[in-house]
């Protein structure tokens, strides 16, 4: 294990002293010919943009260089879809570095063009905090009018057992998540959809339309939540347990009516 992160470590420095090179010299440059028109001061700004603009150019033309990324469990150090998994992660780390992620997460114009050169299937019309946390963009959907809160993580991928676990996670049309919510892999979040602070969705769980899951509540893995139902703070809804369309439960109650 040692000597692969050491490798990871390395590929990602090499990777990154190109693509921060080549972007800087295009910020440069771009300085370079617009100074004598704005003045140099007045120059930064937009030299900055061309540069973000370069960077996120750079990762979208690797990103669609890699294999896609499919739903399953794989193998460890083995085979394509871990490689493409693995490179993808350099990629990401390259626009979501501090500062760099700032500077283009409270742009809409740039955070769109970044996570969809990540491979993202992300709305224009969607919005998200500047400091959300996206583990896998390229196994990531969200929809128009979609709205992602303060400190909220996302992720696509757990490792069990020596296999890397791969979902992709669906936010639909005018779903709402709140502050500090986790979304694991193979998550649905429905069609407004309402999730409350500090709620956690597990694996594979999913939430219907126009739903909603109170503060704190606990979807555990595989468990469903139907449409229009409400939940209240504190709820633990067990693996693979349901809540029926419609349905109201009340705060700190424990659902656990998996089906046989």
């Amino acid at each position: 294990m040692a000597p692969g992160l050491l490798v990871y470590d390395l590929l990602f420095l090499a990777l990154a002293s190109l693509t921060y090179g080549a972007a800087a010299w295009a910020a440069a440059e771009a300085h370079a010919r617009l100074a004598p028109l704005l003045g140099g001061a007045f120059a930064l700004v937009p030299a900055a943009v061309v540069g973000l603009l370069a960077l996120i150019a750079e990762v979208g033309v690797l990103s669609a260089l890699c294999p896609k990324l499919v739903e399953g469990r794989y193998p460890l150090m083995k085979g394509r879809v871990f490689y493409a998994w693995l490179f993808r992660s350099m990629l990401r780390r390259l626009l979501m570095a501090p500062g760099v992620k700032w500077a283009i997460f409270t742009s809409n114009v740039l955070r769109w063009l970044a996570l969809r050169a990540m491979g993202a299937r992300v709305a224009f019309t969607a919005n998200m905090s500047s400091d959300v946390d996206l583990l896998d963009p390229a196994l990531l959907e969200v929809g128009p009018g979609a709205v992602i809160g303060a400190k909220c993580f996302i992720s696509g991928h757990y490792v069990d057992r020596g296999r890397l676990v791969l979902g992709r996670v669906r936010i639909e049309e005018q779903a709402l998540l709140a502050a500090e919510v986790s979304v694991g892999p193979g998550v649905t979040v429905g069609r407004r959809a309402l999730i409350k602070p500090r709620a956690g969705l597990g694996p594979l769980s999913s939430v219907g339309e126009e739903a909603q899951v109170g503060g704190d509540a606990i979807l555990d893995l595989g468990a469903r939540v139907g449409a229009r139902a409400k939940i209240g703070q504190r709820v633990h809804v067990g693996v693979r347990a349901r809540v029926a369309e419609g349905a109201k439960v009340g705060p700190g109650v424990t659902v656990d009516d998996a089906p046989g």
